[in-house]
């Protein structure tokens, strides 16, 4: 018997999960929107991960929220990119609001779901995503569509498992990557130490 998940039998929707959210920009025309305490976020900050106030790309302001389209996700609320950087995720760490280009599954049951086996499912299924946008100029899904997505529905133990084995691949990904970082600087260090620097060589 393998000791790995098995991702078999019953499936659920992203819209069962939860609600969706959708987020707006505030007018730059309105100065008074900027320079707050609310973090605000587009697809650009969607990392796979967890997001903090120093993830935001810009501060707003309470005035910002009650007069323009964007609205507050609560805590640890699934972000999902449906325009430019369609099918990246992460989740907040913190109450933030984020662009139109971003739709928040919110009020997600934690006694039944991990939330990072769900962002993590949801970045498997990003090329799933991509491949569905649509549009002349701005490439792009709707809510629609992303709610439709299906992930497996196993036991909040199954997913716990998944999560830890996932994070720790990536880990060990990670620190191969540093390794071979520095053997490269090594190699060429070498390389330099034995030939010279050829950049250098005006012959």
């Amino acid at each position: 018997m393998t000791d790995k998940p098995q991702f078999v039998g019953k499936k659920v929707t992203i819209g069962e999960l939860g609600k969706t959210q959708s987020g707006g920009t505030p007018s730059s025309k309105h100065p008074e929107f900027f320079n707050g305490s609310i973090p605000w976020i587009g697809t650009t900050a969607l990392n796979g991960k967890f997001l903090g106030k120093n993830d935001a790309v810009k501060l707003i302001t309470e005035e910002a929220v009650a007069k323009s389209a964007t609205k507050i996700v609560p805590e640890k609320s699934i972000m999902v990119g449906i325009r430019v950087g369609v099918g990246k995720v992460a989740i907040n760490a913190v109450p933030m609001c984020t662009s139109q280009d971003i739709v928040s599954i919110v009020g997600i049951d934690e006694a039944s779901w991990n939330k990072e086996y769900i962002s993590l499912a949801l970045q498997y299924k990003a090329p799933l995503l991509a491949a569905q946008a649509q549009g002349a100029t701005i490439a792009g899904i709707t809510s629609k569509t992303l709610k439709a997505i299906e992930i497996p529905a196993i036991p909040i133990n199954e997913q716990n498992r998944v999560v830890d084995i996932l994070r720790k691949l990536e880990n060990q990904v990670g620190f191969v990557r540093k390794q071979l970082c520095g053997l490269d600087a090594l190699v060429k260090s070498r390389f330099v130490e034995m030939f010279g620097d050829l950049k250098s060589d005006t012959n």
